[in-house]
C-alpha cells in the first residue's frame, strides 16, 4: 500500500499522522537515506522484518531513481504501508501508480481546471455542472 501527499509544507505532520495511523508497527524512516542507495536499503527491509511500515520522505522517482530502482521499489509497497511526499505527482511511474491506496491533496491535482474540486464519490459524468 502506498499512500502520497502532494503537499510539501505539510511534510512533517505527514510523517506524524502516518507513524500515528499505523502504531502496532515497526515505524522505519528511510527520508534521510541517498536516493541512489534507497534501493539498496529496500531490499534490505523486504528481506529483514515482517512487520513494519515505511515513511521514504520527499521523493520523486520519476526523477530522482532510475527505472531499474523503480522496479525494486515496489517489493515494498506489496508487502508494508509506505508513504511519501511528493510535489509534482507526474513523476510517479505508472506501475507506481497502480499501488496507490490514498492520495493526499488539498488542491486539485488538474492544475488547468476548475478550482472546485468534486469531493462527493460519484463520477465525473454524474455531475451536470461544475
Amino acid at each position: 500500500m502506498l499512500f502520497v501527499l502532494s503537499e510539501i509544507h505539510k511534510y512533517r505532520e505527514f510523517c506524524e499522522s502516518f507513524r500515528n495511523t499505523h502504531e502496532g508497527l515497526t515505524f522505519l524512516d528511510l527520508s534521510k537515506v541517498q536516493s541512489n542507495q534507497l534501493a539498496n536499503e529496500v531490499d534490505s527491509v523486504v528481506g529483514h522484518h515482517t512487520n513494519c511500515c515505511v515513511f521514504l520522505g520527499y521523493l520523486e522517482p520519476g526523477w530522482m531513481l532510475d527505472p531499474t530502482h523503480q522496479t525494486r521499489m515496489r517489493k515494498l509497497f506489496r508487502k508494508f504501508p509506505v508513504a511519501m511526499v511528493t510535489n509534482f505527482v507526474e513523476s510517479i511511474p505508472f506501475s507506481w501508480k497502480n499501488e496507490i491506496d490514498t492520495f493526499y491533496t488539498d488542491s486539485h491535482v488538474n492544475k488547468n481546471g476548475s478550482p472546485d474540486t468534486l469531493n462527493n464519490g460519484s463520477s465525473i459524468q454524474d455531475q451536470s455542472e461544475l
